[in-house]
């Protein structure tokens, strides 16, 4: 079920960059398998634009979200239950990494930003690249 969730998650952000987003302007790859130095990392979406280079990683959660920067794991809390998951700031800094190096691109030409698709309450102070709202913008 989480997989059909997060691909459902995807599919929606995909389709609002589609929409929002001029083709002429912006570059959009999705799904995006790189060679890694211990296996492979997935970005949920690429953006390549004049103002730099945007992966886009895609939470498609509902409830409230608990997390920081630094600790590795992030919670969803909903009707009363816990459910721990990756911090996604770590996950894009892989990601940033990997890309740079691939590209053979300095790391400050790759913005990250983590949109959470899902109807969910941040109940903690996040980052400003972590958002709910304004993909598009």
């Amino acid at each position: 079920m989480n997989i059909l969730k997060g691909w459902l998650g995807e599919k929606k952000t995909a389709l609002r960059m589609w929409i929002f987003l001029n083709n002429k302007t912006y570059k959009r790859f999705h799904n995006i398998i790189l060679p890694s130095p211990n296996g492979t990392t997935q970005i949920d979406h690429l953006i390549v634009t004049p103002f730099g280079i945007f992966i886009i990683e895609t939470k498609n959660k509902k409830g409230w979200i608990f997390g920081s920067a630094h600790r590795s794991t992030w919670t969803q809390s909903i009707y009363g239950n816990n459910y721990t998951f990756q911090n996604p700031l770590k996950q894009t800094y892989r990601q940033t990494k990997i890309l740079a190096g691939f590209l053979d691109i300095e790391e400050s030409a790759i913005h990250s930003v983590v949109y959470f698709a899902g109807d969910c309450t941040f109940k903690t102070k996040l980052p400003s690249n972590i958002i709910k709202s304004r993909l598009s913008r």
